[in-house]
């Protein structure tokens, strides 16, 4: 049984491989670098930070395309994220904001703490992933 999920899984990456190379995802990709690269400068830095958002990027699509679940909820926590640091207000309490209630209403305390410090790590990890992006786009 291990087995066939492991080469149907092995097939559909194969699968969504080949879709990426027709719909010319990497020439797109490299388009891209190219471009940022004319406007930013070829220095070592810049290299380094353009090589590494777009292996991020890489990774998040591949996660999305394969259906992972964590994947699908960490872009629409980014999404929120993104709305709520776009917003010219001050928001002093963002976890508040990005607590989805009801999945927080029906735990018990001890997984009310376990699930507001992973979203706190989250939210870390997207507000850090949402300034490199937007610096990206300040600096062209």
């Amino acid at each position: 049984m291990a087995i066939n999920t492991n080469l149907s899984e092995l097939k559909k990456r194969a699968m969504l491989a080949k879709q990426r190379m027709r719909m010319g995802y990497w020439e797109a990709m490299i388009r891209e670098r190219t471009k940022k690269l004319a406007e930013c400068g070829e220095d070592v830095d810049t290299v380094r930070f353009v090589k590494e958002m777009q292996r991020a990027k890489v990774s998040r699509d591949g996660n999305l395309a394969m259906g992972s679940t964590q994947a699908m909820r960490d872009e629409l926590l980014y999404q929120k994220v993104c709305v709520l640091l776009d917003s010219d207000e001050v928001i002093t309490n963002p976890l508040g904001k990005l607590v989805e209630n009801e999945i927080y209403d029906i735990l018990d305390e001890g997984n009310r703490q376990k699930y507001i410090l992973d979203l706190s790590k989250r939210f870390c990890e997207m507000k850090q992933r949402y300034y490199t992006e937007r610096s990206m786009v300040h600096i062209q």
